[in-house]
């Protein structure tokens, strides 16, 4: 089920009695199970086991609590078909959501319940920052930069906000500050991005400087193979993007087509076609034996810029 189908169920107060939530983004889960027990009027409840819920629901009580019962990780019930025939049976007025860290999908307990899992994926940039501009009076220029330091992640955004709440003043200075001094983490830059990034640009000796750094830090041929032909498809789809909403149409991240971007315009279209030709052949060449590992980068590069 996407999450918007999820959406019109909230609306038309069609909401089923068992839900599986998956996916990163956990905060945005919180915010619709909040939504679905505001709606069915529930009280929010998060147990360890459904086992406490069937015990509950065998229970008599004069004063009937209806609850949003939300499990995380329960293997008992993945596993155990009877079980999971059984609550879902008793839930009646109360409804459960589990919510899985991790999902196999050649499990009999995801083909049965398929229709109930919601997948709570990385969201595109712009409505990850109007979550942000909700919660924090940040600028456009800012709530870029944070999403750019969480690697898109609204939940990551949100612990980094309540780090910028604590200070006292204005919301974009705090923020600067934090970021400056390394409160609020930037993941660290990899010289085989700013390698990449030298090639994609065409400087040479740039590219082939940080080429050095790469191998001396033991950086695998084959990974930095994979990171250029990876950037040089993103450089190629958003240079060939008509649409307005690049996100939407290539399905990149912000951060992608922010880097992506930069690169833009260097290489031509047949080029970009001809490197990741190039690097698809040379990695074919390396499995085959017809070109050594070692200088396979070197080989790649020199034939590049």
């Amino acid at each position: 089920m996407e999450i918007q189908e999820l959406k019109c169920l909230i609306k038309d107060n069609n909401i089923p009695n068992f839900l599986v939530f998956t996916g990163e983004e956990y905060a945005i889960q919180k915010i619709y199970i909040k939504q679905i027990a505001k709606v069915k009027n529930l009280t929010v409840r998060y147990i360890d086991s459904v086992m406490d819920i069937l015990t509950e629901l065998g229970s008599i009580s004069f004063l009937k609590v209806n609850y949003l019962y939300v499990v995380l990780d329960d293997k008992e019930l993945i596993s155990n078909e009877k079980l999971q025939t059984e609550l879902i049976d008793r839930l009646k007025t109360d409804i459960l959501i589990l919510t899985l860290t991790s999902v196999d999908k050649r499990l009999k307990f995801y083909k049965t319940y398929k229709q109930s899992f919601v997948e709570f994926n990385a969201l595109k940039s712009e409505m990850v920052k109007r979550y942000i501009q909700k919660e924090i009076d940040l600028s456009d220029k800012n709530c870029d930069r944070l999403i750019e330091a969480c690697e898109g992640s609204y939940s990551r955004c949100l612990l980094e906000i309540d780090k910028i709440k604590r200070y006292t003043g204005n919301s974009n200075k705090a923020f600067e500050q934090l970021l400056a001094d390394g409160t609020i983490h930037q993941p660290p830059k990899d010289a085989i991005f700013d390698f990449v990034k030298a090639v994609l640009q065409n400087h040479a000796r740039l590219a082939y400087s940080l080429l050095e750094e790469c191998k001396a830090v033991g950086e695998s041929n084959l990974a930095i193979l994979s990171v250029l032909f990876n950037n040089a498809k993103q450089v190629l789809q958003v240079q060939t993007c008509e649409s307005k909403d690049i996100e939407k149409t290539t399905g990149l991240q912000y951060w992608q087509i922010k880097n992506a971007k930069e690169c833009c315009g260097v290489y031509s279209i047949n080029n970009l076609i001809y490197i990741m030709k190039l690097i698809q052949s040379t990695e074919r060449r390396i499995k085959t034996g017809e070109i050594e590992e070692s200088i396979a980068v070197e080989y790649v590069v020199s034939n590049i810029l």
